[in-house]
């Protein structure tokens, strides 16, 4: 098994750490691994932009990247932690599958999938990553591997989705899948000119299964874009479905740490909502769900200094009023965010006691790390902690700890230390 000393990050390039990385190739290396070094942290494709994956001795699931079965009947899939959403597509699609949850990118582990427990943009009729996960094996600290589901180990099955890597290794997993006869989408675009237009496009457009909005990070009056898709019904629902993933564009290199500044962001926002007229339009699986992945390594716009995405959940009641206050304080204090993205979130199982979302809705804002950053970040737990809401831990890099961390008396403190005798250490 190779072990290397590596200097490494998370997608958004901050914060940086010397890290030593094991790549085992089996399971019996894996177990071995843990035995000899104790504390350590499993480590997927690297997409999650904060320090969710870092530690000193990091475990990388690369190797562990084999779809073991795909049911074409059921719609499910067996495979193992290592393997991406980009792995898997090729395979569902044109057997007429999708997948019922998927976040942003498709370049993301299966594993990962489940330690975050991610959400996408129909979270109000879908859910996250676990409302279709139907069971897992989890190799704990001394080796054993168990099964994991809602009827065996379910306490361990529901602490580990979300739980961000601290009750286990993730060595594979099945889950269901969603019909689909089409690979096309119809989207609704709708302009808004100000955050109150934004809200009521969202409350009138309730009946569209996906969802998300674009705000002006930099706007006094907070216009943006919401974007509303429904898959399409084919007239031929039997035939094989073509799936194409267009040539990514790939930025070769880091660019300047200035390029992403509050002139070219006032730019790039002015072109976008130019752009992204009110209407309907025809969209595929990769231009509504994967836009991000159209470009390889967008991550070095931001420069060798990195990034950080804040984003955040509050809870219906206190939604509108605390999306304000975060937006008036990022102009206050002359950020720019490049990114600005809206979600609207539905109920979730009470047992997923780990996963992000809450009824209400979500900010996700990705800000070139500049040096009043933190005094912003700052401000913006304020505001979250003060609306009772919670940060995305696998998008965190500098948030005050008491935001949105695993907290032992959600579940009972006496089952809290029974699990974590053999636990993995989180490095988030």
């Amino acid at each position: 098994m190779n072990i290397s000393t590596e200097k490494t990050a998370g997608w958004a390039n901050y914060p940086r750490i010397v890290a030593a990385v094991a790549r085992p190739e089996n399971r019996d290396e894996l177990a071995d691994y843990l035995h000899h070094t104790g504390q350590c942290i499993a480590r997927g494709n690297g997409k999650s932009y904060g320090d969710a994956s870092l530690a000193p001795n990091m475990v990388s699931m690369l190797g562990f990247r084999k779809i073991l079965e795909f049911d074409r009947e059921k719609g499910e899939i067996d495979c193992e932690a290592g393997v991406l959403l980009a792995d898997i597509l090729p395979l569902i699609v044109p057997a007429g599958w999708f997948f019922y949850v998927t976040p942003g990118i498709k370049a993301i582990t299966i594993g990962g999938a489940i330690a975050s427990d991610v959400h996408g943009k129909n979270h109000p009729v879908a859910g996250c990553f676990s409302n279709w996960l139907i069971s897992f094996e989890l190799m704990r600290a001394d080796g054993e591997v168990l099964t994991c589901s809602r009827s065996e180990n379910a306490g361990l099955f529901w602490q580990t989705c979300g739980g961000m890597g601290w009750t286990g290794i993730i060595l594979s997993a099945r889950f269901r899948l969603r019909r689909i006869s089409s690979v096309h989408l119809r989207q609704k675009t709708v302009e808004a000119g100000d955050f109150e237009a934004l809200w009521r496009a969202f409350e009138e457009n309730g009946h569209w299964p996906y969802a998300a909005g674009w705000v002006d990070g930099l706007s006094p009056r907070h216009r943006g874009v919401a974007l509303f898709a429904e898959h399409l019904e084919s007239d031929a629902p039997d035939m094989p479905l073509r799936y194409e993933v267009p040539t990514p564009k790939n930025i070769p290199f880091y660019a300047p740490s200035g390029l992403l500044n509050p002139l070219s962001t006032r730019i790039h926002n002015y072109f976008y909502h130019r752009k992204n007229k009110s209407g309907e339009r025809l969209a595929d699986l990769e231009s509504y769900f994967y836009p991000l992945d159209r470009t390889l390594n967008w991550n070095r716009l931001y420069g060798r200094r990195g990034f950080v995405q804040y984003q955040f959940c509050l809870p219906e009641n206190a939604a509108y009023d605390g999306l304000i206050r975060v937006l008036d304080a990022i102009r206050a204090h002359r950020q720019a965010p490049f990114l600005t993205v809206l979600k609207k979130h539905g109920e979730r199982p009470p047992e997923a006691v780990h996963s992000f979302p809450v009824k209400g809705w979500s900010l996700a804002l990705d800000f070139p790390r500049t040096g009043g950053l933190p005094a912003l970040v700052r401000r913006l737990d304020d505001i979250v902690r003060a609306s009772a809401g919670k940060i995305y831990l696998t998008k965190d890099a500098c948030s005050a700890p008491d935001l949105g961390r695993i907290d032992p008396a959600a579940f009972g403190e006496e089952k809290f230390w029974s699990l974590l005798k053999g636990r993995i250490l989180s490095g988030g």
